[in-house]
């Protein structure tokens, strides 16, 4: 992966990532992380309130927590995926640590044929004959690790599965409808907006677990592999819940 340095502490080495100053022992294992999107706002927002949560838990400043969200312009599934790597490529020749890319993009309307080809291009990227130590396969060349967060159809799907399991593939009015029933079950009265800033917390606080969405998601992919309704957003939650659970 990225270069780190050793250090020495009661007698112990340690990895760190290679400057990276006055961050808790713990969260230096985190590394930098670049999350990708072509929502504008839903899915940074989700993310962002992740950061504030790891935050918290270790008392330190959201800054210090190296996840970037990059959403720049608005692609689709292929084109998302075409700019990721462009823009990886470049972060890269100016010097720039990465550890870990998600890319996080929605069926939507899009041509199923684009959508199922833009996670192949994603997955492809983890070409490496071993896993490194967290136990992925990552690129060869760079020593990233790729993930595809899609949905399919759409994010909502994700949220909803804080609080059930759904095998049935509807609109994505249909499932903010059915998401704006769970919450208002513990806050009255409340509506989605695609530009909630803290909807993680929000569902959190209505009873919606990251747990139960994680299991559910997994079920589903399981069940239905890319087809609707699936979402490989709990690739993203596993990995960043440990940090919220400390």
């Amino acid at each position: 992966m990225s270069k780190k340095t050793i250090s020495a502490k009661n007698g112990k080495l340690s990895l760190k990532p290679k400057g990276r100053r006055n961050i808790p022992n713990r969260l230096v294992e985190l590394g930098r992380h670049l999350v990708y999107s072509e929502g504008t706002k839903t899915e940074p927002y989700y993310v962002e309130n992740i950061k504030k949560c790891i935050a918290k838990s270790y008392k330190t400043s959201t800054n210090e927590i190296e996840i970037i969200i990059a959403n720049e312009k608005s692609y689709n599934t292929v084109g998302l995926v075409d700019f990721v790597l462009k823009n990886v490529d470049k972060r890269i020749r100016d010097g720039e640590m990465i550890d870990h890319v998600w890319i996080m993009f929605d069926k939507d309307d899009f041509p199923l044929a684009k959508f199922k080809e833009a996670d192949k291009k994603i997955n492809d990227m983890n070409n490496s004959s071993k896993s490194q130590g967290e136990g992925f396969k990552y690129n060869s060349e760079n020593e990233i690790v790729y993930h595809s967060c899609y949905s399919n159809q759409c994010f909502e799907l994700w949220l909803l599965l804080y609080f059930c399991y759904l095998d049935t593939d509807i609109t994505r009015p249909a499932y903010i409808e059915k998401l704006e029933e769970q919450i208002s079950k513990k806050i009255p009265g409340f509506k989605y907006e695609k530009n909630k800033e803290n909807i993680h917390s929000i569902i959190t606080k209505a009873g919606g677990k990251i747990e139960n969405a994680i299991r559910n998601a997994k079920k589903l992919v399981e069940s239905n592999k890319l087809d609707a309704p699936s979402t490989a957003v709990y690739l993203f939650a596993e990995y960043m819940n440990a940090y919220m659970e400390k």
